[in-house]
């Protein structure tokens, strides 16, 4: 699953996963991605962080909090790189921390480490 904000990133994202074989969706806000996991069940969320109303940090809070996704894998995708940020995702439970614009190979290296 892919969120953020702006369409255009998550789509492409989601496009290109799945031209690779992946199944992946485009998730466009943080309230809707806690929705969506519910029937999507992912193993991956790659999350944004920068998002109105509810935030990636929050976002991966709640999941945290349900145990039907405490072992999913959640990959912070964003533009904010700084210590502060990294120690954040760390402490709420995130996986990686890719900083936009994420090198694809990258990409799929962490999804092949979460196969």
């Amino acid at each position: 699953m892919i969120v953020d904000d702006n369409r255009d990133a998550a789509d492409l994202i989601s496009e290109f996963l799945m031209m690779l074989g992946y199944e992946a969706i485009p998730v466009y806000s943080g309230i809707d991605a806690l929705e969506r996991a519910e029937t999507f069940d992912p193993n991956v969320i790659f999350l944004d962080l920068g998002m109105p109303k509810m935030n990636g940090l929050q976002v991966a809070f709640a999941l945290k909090q349900t145990s039907k996704f405490r072992d999913v894998r959640l990959i912070a995708l964003t533009a904010w790189g700084d210590e502060s940020t990294r120690a954040q995702t760390l402490a709420i439970g995130f996986d990686h921390h890719l900083v936009k614009p994420a090198d694809l190979n990258e990409i799929l290296k962490l999804l092949d480490s979460c196969a």
